[in-house]
């Protein structure tokens, strides 16, 4: 009787193994695997096309717009979907789900992204948060740091600019950030003229 053996995920993050780490965690599964001919693979790429060619397009497209998507987990599991549809995987129910509300999600952003209001209020956004961080940059230099020390929070600075000025948003974590460093450099700048004042 052939053993039943997990599936590729792993159980801490859910993550999809390879195959090679799915056979290094179990090493007797390898010898019930038989792969597939290159004529089964063949024919099972032929019947992903031929069934799931609106959703081939419609992944292909989602991943060539470099306004959506950036390097990231999201973009490694569209593009983990998009090549089970193109290499002849089976494609279980759950993953043509998965399929569907990755495509209604780029959907309902992309019809947002092109509401004029929704558009004004972005550029809006935008330009008062490239505002606070203009002003972060001055306070930053005024409270006289380490050139090593100014430079890493430069650094750290102008990648969230570019954050900004490609997606329209800032998270909590970076918020929280940078209202840390406005606290840190104002309170620097204080101490500064305490001293000078002695």
């Amino acid at each position: 009787m052939k053993p039943s053996y997990s599936t590729a995920y792993s159980g801490a993050t859910r993550k999809q193994l390879s195959q090679a780490e799915y056979y290094n965690l179990y090493p007797k599964a390898k010898k019930y695997y038989k792969k597939p001919s290159s004529e089964t693979m063949k024919k099972l790429v032929e019947e992903n096309k031929e069934k799931f060619t609106k959703q081939i397009h419609q992944l292909n497209h989602i991943l060539m717009d470099n306004n959506y998507l950036t390097d990231g987990g999201y973009r490694d599991f569209i593009v983990s979907m998009y090549k089970a549809l193109t290499t002849g995987r089976k494609i279980t129910p759950k993953m043509e789900f998965s399929i569907g509300k990755i495509v209604t999600t780029y959907s309902e952003w992309l019809k947002k992204e092109n509401d004029p209001e929704y558009k004004k209020n972005k550029i809006k956004y935008i330009e008062n948060s490239l505002t606070k961080i203009k002003l972060l940059e001055d306070k930053l230099y005024e409270a006289n740091y380490s050139k090593s020390y100014m430079s890493d929070k430069k650094y750290f600075l102008d990648s969230i600019k570019s954050h900004v000025k490609s997606r329209g948003n800032l998270s909590s974590k970076q918020k929280e950030a940078l209202n840390k460093m406005y606290k840190q450099f104002n309170k620097r700048i204080e101490n500064n003229k305490k001293g000078n004042e002695k």
